[in-house]
């Protein structure tokens, strides 16, 4: 499947599914995701990644991927209680072996509701992951956490601890992240993120630790364009799982309506 087959696809699924969910934009750039803010139908957003380093893991090089979020406000009930519906679909036609080699698509479906308590908003997160192409032998995953996050002092501070039911694992990471702005239309934005995990696809222990910077650059009101890159440094448990240190980037279109 080449690229420019890819993105057609990607553009079709991501505007065919706007009606019913949303995918929470730049799934493998922490740092670059945007914010879906009251009275917002919806982020649209189409990337591009050298390479898909998920959690800790390079599963493929070359992705592209169509992303959608969806706001639904709770406010009947609380003013504080909102849902996020999410959907992310990616592919590539270069995984590794492990994944299946060769084509692979990955379809993700996520309901967060979230609450806020004073300045700190706390979530519960519902995940399930789908696999195709080459990577179909691989099992669904479903995931249940708690998502954290904060803002103290410019530091934009988020946490998440989740129980995987296909590994039977727990999977834990906390990221920090400051905004920078250059000018009205151009932020820079450094972070860092560290995960761990407990009988978690292998690891117990130490899984990675990923420092990024992105660069969000407004082109509209409603349209931002985020280059970014990241490393990925296993430690602990992870690396000695064989998992390689790599420098890769990528750049996400997000669009809110």
């Amino acid at each position: 499947m080449k690229l420019n087959s890819l993105l057609i696809s990607l553009l079709s699924v991501a505007f065919a599914t706007a009606s019913f969910a949303g995918t929470s934009s730049g799934k493998a750039c922490t740092t670059c995701a945007p914010t879906v803010e009251e009275k917002t139908l919806g982020v649209v957003t189409i990337g591009y990644d050298t390479n898909y380093v998920y959690r800790g893991i390079n599963i493929a090089t070359n992705l592209v991927s169509a992303n959608l979020d969806v706001p639904i406000s709770l406010d009947a009930i609380s003013k504080d209680l909102s849902l996020v519906l999410t959907s992310w679909y990616g592919a590539s036609d270069d995984a590794v072996a492990a994944f299946g080699g060769g084509d692979y698509q990955e379809l993700d479906l996520v309901a967060v509701l979230q609450k806020k308590f004073g300045a700190v908003t706390a979530g519960l997160k519902y995940e399930h992951y789908f696999f195709f192409a080459d990577a179909s032998s691989i099992k669904d995953i479903n995931e249940l956490g708690v998502t954290l996050s904060a803002s103290v002092k410019g530091l934009d501070l988020t946490a998440y601890v989740g129980y995987d039911f296909t590994a039977q694992g727990w999977y834990y990471e906390g990221a920090v992240s400051h905004t920078f702005k250059i000018n009205d239309k151009i932020s820079l934005v450094p972070g860092v993120l560290i995960s761990f995990g407990s009988d978690y696809y292998g690891v117990n222990g130490g899984n990675t630790i990923k420092p990024s910077l992105a660069m969000p650059i407004k082109l509209a009101k409603s349209a931002t364009l985020t280059p970014y890159i990241a490393g990925n440094l296993p430690y602990g448990s992870l690396n000695s799982l064989g998992e390689q240190d790599r420098v890769y980037g990528g750049v996400a279109l997000t669009v809110t309506f």
